[in-house]
């Protein structure tokens, strides 16, 4: 494993939507512009938060959670919607390392359900997340309308 005893992990700010920006070229990336006006839009908006991984000045990864009430139960709830991590820096550990983060925030705030999600074909990812004590498996299903 390549060192990472240099990583940091911060919140992110609107300087780092670039970095963010270059991460995700390496893993998929549809649209800059929109990725762009999106990562803007959305560091802009309450309760939500990115995490970058920063190695030798680098964002080499990143994460991110928004924060919700429950309406079934009396607590906030959080969930991960993306940890992307650069390819070229997978496998040291980094997306372990952003995971255990997310995790230690949202119990220092009293989050009770930290809920992520990904594709069922993600071995990967799914091994990451149990590793890390998502056991729990809820259905999430998704509708994609016809694009014309």
């Amino acid at each position: 494993m390549k060192h990472t005893k240099n990583l940091v992990i911060r919140e992110a700010s609107s300087d780092d939507v670039n970095g963010i920006i270059e991460v995700l070229k390496t893993i998929y990336l549809q649209d800059e512009a929109w990725a762009r006006k999106a990562l803007e839009k959305l560091l802009a908006t309450e309760n939500y938060v990115i995490l970058v991984a920063v190695l030798d000045r680098k964002i080499v990864g990143f994460i991110d959670y928004y924060i919700l009430p429950s309406v079934w139960e009396k607590w906030n709830e959080a969930t991960i919607n993306y940890l992307f991590i650069h390819k070229d820096y997978q496998d040291r550990g980094i997306g372990s390392k952003l995971l255990k983060h997310v995790i230690k925030q949202t119990d220092k705030m009293g989050i009770i359900e930290l809920h992520v999600g990904t594709e069922k074909e993600n071995k990967r990812a799914i091994r990451l997340y149990k590793k890390h004590g998502f056991l729990k498996e809820h259905l999430l299903l998704e509708r994609e309308k016809e694009q014309k």
